[in-house]
């Protein structure tokens, strides 16, 4: 049995678009391939795939992916979005299936529907419920009826369906453990802090042009950690994330004297906000990277159902649930599965 949590960087999650339908890629056979392997078991799904999933990911209403560990296919998946989703294909390589890959998939699937689901359907065969209904009963898969349409040739198929917003209560208290094990798209959840930073100086982070960030009261602890960003008003929202590189605690004076090209801001700002200290804290910033689209604090709140405060200067993430909660979601929705890797921290 392959140990995941020795596994880091061999496994890849690739989303498939239209271009991967158009130009026929090995991400597509490879997809191809693994939905056929089940063959044997549901006769006609090669016309399954032939005239729903094509269709469907050319016009964007399913989304698959691929799997990959060590370049193998072990990994593919069907969801079908609408106001009653549809988690369509769901295949493990027999190595994971007692991993939390399928607590990770579930979570991504109900994360492509959220916007107009208002249910959550899939049908499987019974051996599968008996054997795996701790895990349909975790996500608040609690009852099933015979199908209707019966796609097996072997056994029974049944039906489970649970309304959306019951998924998702369950969706959000799982990623935040989901997330600490994984990195998406390059995007981790090792974040120890998260920054309030007025966005002038925001774009000057991101921009390089500011790599020093002034603080009259911080810790050494934090030397090494991540920092998520966030934007204060007007923009209100999570942009990117910095690793802390150092921390020099002296006289203002000092301060300026040494590091006032990367501080991004000029003497008259710098004298008034450190005026009244005898010492200040340079924190340098470094592997600042910005999130893909930036995340609106009204959104992450509506998201994980929290109404999140802005931080005044810093939160500890560790003494601030909500707010780890809030980065968890963001670094979520930031995954790029194009060629990316999952890895195991």
């Amino acid at each position: 049995m392959l140990d995941l949590f020795s596994a880091k960087k061999n496994i890849q999650i690739v989303k498939l678009n239209i271009d991967s339908v158009n130009f026929k890629t090995d991400d597509l056979r490879n997809f191809r391939e693994s939905i056929l392997s089940n063959e044997q078991m549901y006769p006609n799904i090669e016309k399954w795939y032939k005239n729903k999933v094509i269709p469907g990911i050319k016009s964007g209403e399913r989304v698959a992916y691929i799997g990959y560990y060590n370049e193998k296919p072990m990994i593919s998946a069907v969801v079908k979005k609408g106001k009653k989703a549809k988690f369509c294909h769901l295949r493990i390589g027999e190595d994971f299936q007692k991993l939390n890959i399928g607590e990770m998939f579930f979570s991504l699937m109900a994360l492509e529907v959220r916007h107009m689901a208002k249910e959550i359907h899939f049908t499987l065969p019974e051996s599968l419920w008996i054997s795996k209904k701790d895990f349909f009963n975790s996500f608040g898969f609690n009852n099933f009826i015979k199908a209707k349409n019966q796609y097996r040739s072997s056994e029974d198929e049944l039906f489970c369906s649970t309304p959306f917003n019951q998924v998702w209560d369950i969706v959000l208290k799982k990623i935040p453990k989901l997330m600490y094990h994984y990195s998406l798209g390059g995007y981790t959840n090792d974040n120890s802090l998260v920054f309030s930073i007025k966005p002038v100086y925001i774009d000057k982070i991101l921009s390089g042009e500011k790599s020093i960030e002034i603080r009259r009261k911080f810790s050494k602890k934090w030397l090494g950690e991540k920092v998520s960003l966030y934007s204060s008003s007007p923009d209100k929202a999570l942009v990117g994330y910095a690793i802390i590189k150092n921390i020099i605690v002296d006289k203002p004076s000092t301060i300026w004297e040494k590091f006032n090209k990367n501080i991004g801001v000029n003497k008259q700002e710098f004298d008034r906000y450190t005026s009244d200290m005898d010492k200040i804290f340079a924190i340098f910033l470094d592997n600042v990277h910005a999130y893909q689209n930036i995340i609106p604090l009204s959104q992450i709140s509506h998201l994980i159902k929290k109404d999140l405060t802005p931080p005044q200067s810093y939160y500890s993430l560790s003494k601030n649930k909500d707010w780890r909660d809030a980065i968890s979601m963001a670094t979520l929705l930031h995954a790029n599965f194009s060629k990316q890797n999952i890895i195991t921290i």
